[in-house]
């Protein structure tokens, strides 16, 4: 092969070999020790199982442990978890769920693991009673919508629709009373059973609300 051929040849071959090489993708390194994943700060009702799981994470050199022994302990608001002890997976997550103790208040538990930088971990929720709903709503009708599209309600009370845009519209429930086709006033309806009530403006479907009866 003449000099010059074999020149270009290996510059092609370094052309390609450059396009092909790839650099790994870069990951986040998992800290050491015993770490919080996710779960602290939630709120609930008493007596509620929490919707997020308690998580934590165990790494060594970066990377996960699997395998590792994960105790949790319920040590404020007298609440349980679903496994006071758990094992690490392959992605060194360890879980536990989590129902808040009966009164309102702080509830917290730890998770530890023997030897571990960072053990225990804590997490804090709060175990708050929801208010009690109003008897009585105001709700504004509008172009084009209901504002607000949905509400609570106590059983016995009643809610108020105001119109204020400048479109007639109406307020038509599936049974029971409903509004006239209007483009102004107002119209009440009091609701005597709980229940989630749904309406509608029949001219505009794409209107809705709903009152949720308690």
């Amino acid at each position: 092969m003449p000099f010059r051929w074999f020149g270009i040849a290996v510059v092609c071959l370094g052309l390609v070999a450059g396009c092909s090489s790839s650099e790994p993708e870069d990951e986040t390194p998992i800290p050491d020790g015993l770490t919080e994943a996710e779960g602290d700060g939630q709120t609930a009702p008493p007596g509620a199982t929490l919707p997020t799981p308690l998580t934590v994470q165990v790494g060594e050199n970066g990377a996960p442990v699997q395998g590792q022994s994960v105790m949790w302990t319920v040590t404020a608001g007298g609440g349980s978890v679903s496994q006071s002890e758990s094992t690490t997976g392959g992605d060194g997550r360890a879980s536990t769920m989590w129902t808040l103790g009966p009164n309102a208040g702080t509830n917290r538990v730890e998770a530890s693991a023997t030897g571990l930088a960072g053990s225990p971990v804590v997490f804090n929720a709060v175990a708050a009673t929801p208010s009690p709903p109003p008897n009585s709503v105001d709700v504004s009708v509008e172009d084009f919508f209901f504002d607000p599209s949905s509400a609570r309600l106590a059983v016995g009370g009643t809610v108020t629709w105001t119109w204020g845009g400048a479109v007639s519209h109406n307020v038509t429930f599936s049974s029971g009373s409903s509004s006239d086709t209007q483009a102004s006033g107002t119209f009440d309806r009091t609701f005597a059973a709980a229940g989630s009530y749904s309406y509608s403006c029949t001219i505009h479907p794409q209107m809705t609300g709903t009152i949720n009866v308690e």
